[in-house]
């Protein structure tokens, strides 16, 4: 199984491989989401993310979940999965 550090790293990955259309420094933050089968890493621009400036953040909706398991991930909009994500509860990187 995945630790949430892990899931860190496969978004990481996952974006390099498949690069958002974002403006600013792409950054995975230490603090996510999970439920019992799936971790939702917190990504965006660090512009947005850490320094607050509003003209960086995101509105595409894209969520990117990490399967537990297998460390698959798959895409969804966060409007679709409003009910999956309003139910996942906090958490933290390790590292």
């Amino acid at each position: 199984m995945l630790t949430f550090d892990d899931a860190r790293r496969v978004i990481e990955d996952h974006l390099r491989e498949h690069p958002p259309g974002i403006s600013g420094t792409l950054y995975v933050s230490p603090e996510g989401f999970e439920d019992d089968t799936h971790y939702l890493p917190v990504w965006g621009a660090k512009e947005f993310l850490v320094d607050g400036q509003d003209a960086y953040g995101r509105w595409d909706s894209r969520v990117l979940f990490v399967d537990k398991q297998t460390g698959e991930v798959t895409e969804d909009m966060q409007t679709l999965a409003f009910d999956k994500i309003d139910a996942m509860t906090p958490v933290k990187a390790s590292e």
